[in-house]
């Protein structure tokens, strides 16, 4: 609130610059996630950041101003009307132009210059080249802190489009010439987006009857492998727990992760339970654990990758 307009760590998803709120943040209180998108007004934001329905949002609010036991409250004198432009327009149709300008400067994951990619996979024991429709690889991709460039790495780079389908964010992995990770403290990030993305996710393949849906590209990419049907990628938790499924989707298959905090297996069962609702049926599928030690959790690509190296 002391830095509006400028980014700062995300109230939901931690790190550094995930998050700001708008530069006219004291007439409406929006904010803007990186990974989860905008909230254009203080409700909203409070709804996303806590997990919130609106009446809880509502309720929290009137027990801050003390309405709930009775109090009154007086309406500050309306300060200077606010200007009719807002930042959060100019940031929309910024943000656009900086995820077509990335896109195209892309490759085909069979191109020359993406063995960065190739390599990276096939050390996550992904042998299949991913829909170039969706996910392409960058051979100079430049890395920002606090918008400081860093450095240039190759990337993976990936299309998250809305729950109607639309483009509105690229999601980044940095990664090193030899298909590792990139040594930046931010390996992977999502760009501004520039529309919502709850309900979206990274649509990897051809939606069918049968759709699956995971977190992470990698895991997504691996279960494909492995069971053959059709998985999108949600990205995080949190965009798992809204994930929106396409029309036609009559059974969903959500293949969680196994988080030490619990966050993937809470984001899936909400998941569950609200397709469930909408007459949807759907399996849960949970890596067996334990969770190796020094990590934070598993996923069903290292799952794989550690049966891969047993049985080898």
């Amino acid at each position: 609130m002391a830095r509006p307009g400028r980014h700062v760590p995300c109230p939901v998803h931690g790190g550094r610059d995930g998050f700001r709120v708008f530069r006219d943040v004291n007439q409406t209180g929006g904010g803007i996630c990186n990974t989860c998108g905008a909230c254009s007004d203080g409700f909203s934001l409070l709804m996303w950041a806590n997990g919130w329905s609106f009446r809880a949002a509502l309720e929290a609010v009137a027990r801050d101003l003390r309405l709930d036991l009775g109090g009154s409250w007086t309406a500050p004198k309306p300060g200077p009307k606010p200007s009719p432009t807002h930042a959060s327009t100019g940031d929309s149709t910024n943000a656009e132009q900086a995820i077509r300008r990335v896109w195209e400067q892309t490759i085909e994951p069979d191109a020359q210059g993406a063995e960065p990619l190739r390599r990276y996979l096939l050390r996550r024991g992904i042998e299949a080249l991913p829909d170039p429709g969706a996910v392409r690889c960058h051979p100079a991709l430049g890395y920002f802190e606090d918008r400081v460039r860093k450095g240039t790495f190759p990337a993976m780079v990936a299309r998250v489009t809305s729950a109607q389908g639309g483009l509105v964010s690229l999601h980044r992995t940095y990664l090193t010439p030899e298909g590792r990770k990139a040594p930046v403290e931010f390996q992977k990030k999502t760009m501004m987006p520039c529309g919502p993305m709850q309900g979206g996710a990274i649509r990897l393949f051809p939606a069918g009857p049968e759709l699956g849906i995971a977190e992470g590209i990698e895991t997504a990419l691996a279960v494909r492998q492995r069971t053959g049907m059709p998985v999108w990628a949600a990205l995080s938790a949190s965009l798992l727990g809204r994930w929106e499924p396409p029309a036609g989707a009559r059974l969903v298959v959500i293949w969680a992760d196994l988080d030490r905090s619990g966050a993937g297996q809470a984001a899936a069962n909400r998941l569950r339970d609200r397709l469930l609702s909408q007459g949807i049926q759907v399996a849960l599928h949970l890596p067996a654990g334990p969770i190796p030690a020094g990590q934070k959790g598993s996923d069903w690509a290292d799952l794989w990758r550690l049966r891969l190296r047993s049985a080898a």
